[in-house]
Parts: structure tokens; C-alpha cells; sequence
């Protein structure tokens, strides 16, 4: 049996259910405490943060896996090693000077953030950056630009990323009452400039392993030396 033809509109669906499922399964709900209790909550945070990442990152691997000849970077370059390019090394450095500046700006000289284990945030940056650039990157950005233009890709899979970061503020709002309205619009604003410059890092090397490690270097160092959550 053939597979269907993508289009344009049935990527922007499959983006959308990507969105809804993280609406559903992010831990905004307190899943970890009710699975593993106020006694193993930090761990528990962490863990149940390692595995629903995993499983909702799951459908997009078998997508790239599925429609491999109707993307524009192929499943075997897709995953080649990283390049260590120059677009890399320009992304890298400019990231981390944006976090060595807000560090001096919001903490007044050095600060490391201290208060949870190191070893639980390093796995957890990894595993954002693995399985976020699997599906806006590896998926969304690829399938589209076989289809639209590079810009044009970039934007829509970027909208769909941006998304994604929304629906824990609103989770909140409907649990304890409060609405963080400019953590809103700095994460949404952060993201919609990751998501195309991800986008471009992507385009440059054929590989997405450069915009994993740009991803995870950028969230690992702002939580490390600026802090939220």
C-alpha cells in the first residue's frame, strides 16, 4: 500500500497533535508528585520529565521513518555525526555570551545555580534538546521544506515550537489561580529565536545533531548560571 503524499496542511495537523499531546502529558499537571509523592519529588520530577519526553518524541521518529523519501534531509544524513562548522561555532559562542551577560546582569558577577543536582539537569537538557529538535526539526522544518522554502518552513515549524511552551502558563492559571504573563512572553520570545536559528543550524550542516547540541548547550548554561525551572 502506498503512503500518502505529504502536504503541507497535513504536516501543520500532525504539528498541532504534537502540541496537544504535550499540553496533555506535561508535568504543569503534577504528575510526578502523584506518582512518586512529596518524599522522591525532586528525582520524581526528573524522571517522570525523562520518560514523557521520550514517549511523546516516539511518533516522530517513526514519521522520519515513514515518509524517509518525502523529507528534505533523508533519515541516514539526518543522524550523521556532528559538524562542527562555522555556523555552530558562531551560534554557540553568541548563545553563551547572551548567558554570561544576563548572569553579571541578574546576579551581579558569577552565580551557579546550586539547587538541584547537576547530574539531573545535564540529563534533562539532553533529553529536551534530543527530543525537541526530533520533532520540529528532524520532522516539522524537514517535511516542510521538501514542500515550501526554507523561510517559510522555518516560520511555520517555529509557531508550532513556540506553542508548545504556552500551555503550561495556562495549566497554572487554571491550577493555583496565578498567570505568569511575562515568563509567557520571555519563553515565547526565546523560542520563537531559537526556532529559526535552529532552523538555519539544520540547513547548514544536514545534520541534527548541530542543532541538538546548540539547543542543549543554550538550555543546560541558562539553568546552570541564569536559573528558572
Amino acid at each position: 500500500m502506498a503512503k500518502k503524499q505529504l502536504s503541507c496542511i497535513r504536516i501543520i495537523f500532525i504539528l498541532s497533535g504534537f502540541v496537544a499531546l504535550w499540553a496533555v502529558i506535561t508535568d504543569a499537571w503534577g504528575y510526578s508528585d502523584r506518582i512518586f509523592g512529596n518524599s522522591f519529588r525532586n528525582t520524581g520530577t526528573y524522571i517522570y520529565g525523562y520518560f514523557s519526553r521520550c514517549i511523546w518524541a516516539i511518533p516522530a521518529i517513526l514519521l522520519i521513518i515513514k515518509y524517509n523519501s518525502q523529507l528534505k534531509i533523508q533519515k541516514c544524513e539526518l543522524y550523521k555525526p556532528l559538524k562542527f562548522d562555522k555556523s555552530l561555532i558562531i551560534v554557540i559562542v553568541i548563545s553563551l555570551g547572551y548567558v554570561v551577560t544576563g548572569m553579571f546582569i541578574n546576579h551581579k558577577g558569577f552565580w551557579f545555580n546550586s539547587r538541584n543536582t547537576l547530574g539531573l539537569v545535564v540529563v534533562k537538557y539532553i533529553v529536551v534538546g534530543l527530543v525537541e529538535e526530533t520533532v520540529f526539526r528532524g520532522w516539522g522544518y524537514n517535511s516542510l521544506s521538501k514542500i515550501v522554502s526554507h523561510k517559510k518552513a522555518a516560520v511555520i515549524s517555529t509557531v508550532f515550537f513556540v506553542l508548545l511552551h504556552c500551555p503550561a502558563y495556562f495549566i497554572k492559571l487554571y491550577r493555583f489561580g496565578v498567570f505568569d504573563f511575562m515568563g509567557l512572553i520571555g519563553q515565547s520570545s526565546s523560542a520563537l529565536i531559537w526556532g529559526l536559528v535552529l532552523c538555519w543550524l539544520l540547513k547548514k550542516s544536514k545534520t541534527l545533531w548541530n542543532p541538538i547540541l546548540a539547543h542543549t548547550i543554550y538550555d543546560l548554561t541558562y539553568i546552570l548560571f541564569i536559573g528558572g525551572n
